[in-house]
């Protein structure tokens, strides 16, 4: 298999935009014994209590300059997305994001305070 690397990936026409790819992904299991289903350039989780979780970079980013987008349903076996399903994304405990590491809250959308462990959780950062 050949590997193919490049700094930047451009539309062919005249003016076409920039692909920005993700630097790093998860999809986990944050109930129980939290674990990773999926991953790319995740090295681990730490469980820091009912619904906060610090995702761990494999190789730190090149910039703490990231967007991220989190995502998360079920909280039951409903898996339902509803009321009960919210995400709320916050940096290291309200510091700023590291290039090694993102730190993330889950809990209710009808009671953003109340943090809450969920079955599916989903991560991407990109640079």
């Amino acid at each position: 298999m050949s590997t193919i690397k490049a700094n930047n990936i451009e539309e062919v026409t005249s003016g076409g935009a920039t692909y920005f790819l993700s630097k790093a992904w998860v999809n986990f299991n944050g109930t129980g014994t939290v674990s990773i289903r999926d991953d790319g350039n995740v090295s681990s989780l730490t469980d820091n209590g009912t619904g906060n979780y610090s995702i761990n970079f494999s190789t730190s980013l090149s910039s703490a300059n990231y967007a991220t987008s989190a995502t998360t349903n079920g909280g039951s076996s409903t898996y339902s997305l509803n009321s009960q399903t919210a995400i709320l994304a916050s940096s290291n405990g309200g510091a700023d994001p590291t290039t090694s590491v993102f730190r993330i809250t889950t809990g209710n959308s009808a009671n953003a305070s109340s943090k809450t462990d969920r079955t599916f959780t989903h991560f991407m950062a990109v640079l």
